[in-house]
């Protein structure tokens, strides 16, 4: 047993929740004093202790929401948002830039591609990869494409013709994030989805006509409205709720995580539309989730009542 002083390294256990340190606090820092005596270091090294509290931060955050929960999420998130980029990249790619403020003969006609495009490619890349069971690489591709979103947003506010607008880059900033929420292994669902939710706006998209020389992203401002975003989460909610009556769980689950991905754009969407009504929404979906999360428990507590198990008295 090594003889290594333990404080240093349960200080820097202390970045983990205090029930996460009582299951598994005493496992690790065994492992920590193990490594360490190898090593013939006393105390972690920076690299650790910056891991340490990068770990531990990570669990303190995502400790609200079970694993496979996470994982539901991370994969549609990663569907829904390269199906948006690939849209973003036909449609708004390139385009003419028209600035008003010009006579029309000092207008340049030629098509520019918009700064917007990078981070659709990382989209494209990341889920190339995710499909070929790649996930360490697709989440670093993942994280590039919500710094590439940030960079496009902030870009946008010195050359505003140059696009892309700020609810694309928020919007798929924000997918790529939740799609980090795990790796991403179920290839056949994020392949099914993604390939579901491209055509879905396709269609949208042809249905309403957008004409030539309209602003740039027309998409997002024409067919993904707050009031399209809405109709689609309520509309995927209740294919949840009829999946889950009949007890295809499996269908349930990626249903019910498709709705949620589209109630947060929806509640993006709002926000950027107007604070209040966007925080007024959110405190909507909070509430319906609560009372939802309600009812299920109460069911699975009535049904284990009503139902015991075989053999019990």
């Amino acid at each position: 047993m090594t003889t290594i002083d333990d404080t240093p390294w349960r200080r820097a256990l202390r970045a983990y929740p205090p029930s996460w340190r009582a299951r598994h606090g005493e496992a690790m820092l065994g492992t920590l004093l193990d490594e360490a005596e190898a090593r013939g270091r006393d105390e972690p090294s920076r690299g650790e202790r910056i891991a340490l509290m990068r770990s531990g931060l990570a669990v303190r955050v995502l400790g609200w929401m079970p694993r496979p929960a996470r994982e539901v999420l991370a994969t549609v998130s990663a569907a829904t948002g390269v199906a948006l980029a690939v849209m973003f990249a036909v449609f708004s790619g390139f385009e003419v830039r028209m600035d008003w403020r010009l006579p029309p003969e000092g207008q340049n006609p030629d098509l520019q591609a918009s700064p917007g495009l990078i981070g659709a490619g990382l989209w494209a890349i990341a889920f190339v990869l995710i499909l070929c069971d790649a996930a360490r690489a697709a989440r670093i591709a993942l994280a590039a494409a919500s710094a590439a979103g940030v960079g496009a947003l902030v870009y946008a506010q010195i050359d505003p013709l140059a696009g892309p607008r700020a609810i694309v880059t928020v919007t798929l900033t924000v997918v790529a994030l939740l799609a980090l929420l795990a790796p991403v292994r179920a290839r056949v669902a994020a392949g099914a989805t993604a390939a579901v939710t491209t055509g879905i706006l396709l269609f949208l998209h042809l249905a309403f006509e957008v004409p030539p020389g309209s602003p740039s992203d027309a998409i997002w401002t024409r067919v993904l409205t707050a009031e399209f975003t809405g109709l689609l989460a309520g509309a995927v909610w209740v294919l949840a709720l009829l999946a889950s009556i009949v007890r295809a769980r499996t269908v349930a689950r990626f249903a019910a995580g498709v709705a949620g991905v589209w109630t947060i754009i929806c509640l993006i969407r709002l926000t950027m539309w107007d604070v209040a009504t966007g925080m007024l929404g959110l405190a909507v979906a909070v509430a319906v989730g609560v009372v939802g999360v309600g009812i299920f428990r109460a069911g699975a507590r009535w049904g284990s009542e009503t139902h015991p198990r075989e053999g019990a008295a």
